[in-house]
């Protein structure tokens, strides 16, 4: 790699990806989930924001988000859902990951099976999957 004089948006790609990389072998080594996420940057300066999180017995990252489902899901009639299970939105297959309690319209946090991530509302999840 050669020496960076001005940050970009391209090599802040292959920094990021290097510094996961690198991380890999903290996570083995504390047996947790690390990853380097958004930068900012200007031409001499980043700054990148790194997520830590727990992993559970099953083997799931422990997030915030998580946390969250866990604690609001009776209250919606939605017991019997779990973070991780696979739920069916409009014919189509999602794993729950989570509810972020800062977004009113479309809290549940869900993802398909390419890892792209979306956000629905409780009504569609229950609409779906009662």
């Amino acid at each position: 790699m050669a020496k960076v004089n001005q940050f970009d948006k391209q090599n802040l790609r292959a920094i990021r990806e290097a510094m996961n990389t690198a991380l890999a072998k903290v996570e083995k080594e504390y047996g947790i989930k690390i990853e380097a996420g958004n930068a900012r940057f200007s031409g001499n300066e980043v700054t990148f924001k790194v997520k830590a999180n727990t992993i559970g017995t099953a083997g799931t990252v422990i997030t915030k988000e998580a946390q969250m489902w866990d604690l609001i899901r009776n209250n919606h009639g939605l017991g019997h859902i779990s973070v991780g299970d696979t739920i069916e939105i409009q014919g189509k297959s999602f794993t729950l990951k989570g509810y972020n309690s800062r977004a009113s319209k479309a809290p549940v946090q869900i993802e398909d099976a390419k890892g792209k991530g979306y956000k629905c509302s409780i009504s569609m999840v229950k609409t779906y999957n009662l």
